[in-house]
């Protein structure tokens, strides 16, 4: 849990690329809006400054993987300091579809040790709830073959499995990728595992009861019994 003495929320969905991620804060915001918890999203590839390099490195073939760790910690730093802390010191809910433990476990399958990019990355502020979406590999492949077609370069992991069919490259890579956010996750003491499988209702529904549970636990305080308080 963070310790910072500011009236935001900070909430970081954490996941493998087509997981969901999008969809479910898509429907997140407006409800967040609905209940009075003024939201701002944020997330990996989205500074302002950094987003358009960030995309081309990840289309191409010849980035490496030290300059990717690079880009990535300017991408969240940026956003850290001059959106996260702002919105957060004004009361906001901020919600990151994906933050730091994505960016370590995607550098961390690619030989970049996560120690050495931690001090790179922003440390504050630190998320209050930490929500890692996770759904089979094959299931996402799924998803992903019926909304682009073949994955990407760097979604299929074809920068470590250069030879092979795409699709079984994309399902290896994703589910390293898994392993990597669940074992940088579980360290820290704020980090919930939330079942994506299921329609999107349901998944929704699950969601949104974690987050009224568990950030007006942090932000609202615990009623008498020692129980935080039923959302409205």
């Amino acid at each position: 849990m963070s310790s910072r003495a500011q009236p935001g929320q900070f909430i970081a969905i954490e996941g493998g690329d087509g997981a969901g991620r999008s969809t479910q804060i898509g429907l997140l915001l407006p409800w967040l809006q609905s209940k009075g918890w003024a939201p701002l999203q944020v997330g990996l590839g989205r500074s302002t400054l950094i987003r358009r390099t960030l995309r081309d490195l990840r289309r191409g073939r010849e980035v490496g993987n030290w300059t990717l760790a690079l880009v990535y910690a300017a991408d969240l730093t940026d956003q850290a300091e001059w959106a996260v802390a702002q919105a957060l010191a004004a009361g906001f809910t901020v919600v990151a579809d994906r933050w730091t433990t994505t960016a370590l476990a995607r550098c961390a399958v690619r030989g970049i040790p996560p120690a050495w990019l931690e001090h790179l990355l922003p440390s504050e502020p630190q998320p209050d709830i930490r929500i890692h979406l996770q759904v089979p590999p094959q299931r996402r492949l799924e998803r992903e073959v019926a909304k682009r077609g073949v994955p990407t370069w760097m979604e299929a992991g074809r920068d470590l499995f250069a030879r092979g069919d795409p699709l079984r490259g994309f399902i290896r890579y994703q589910r390293l990728l898994d392993q990597q956010i669940q074992e940088l996750g579980s360290k820290c003491g704020n980090w919930h595992t939330l079942d994506g499988e299921g329609n999107v209702a349901e998944v929704q529904k699950r969601l949104r009861d974690m987050v009224s549970r568990l950030v007006r636990s942090v932000h609202m305080g615990e009623d008498k019994d020692g129980q935080a308080p039923e959302p409205q």
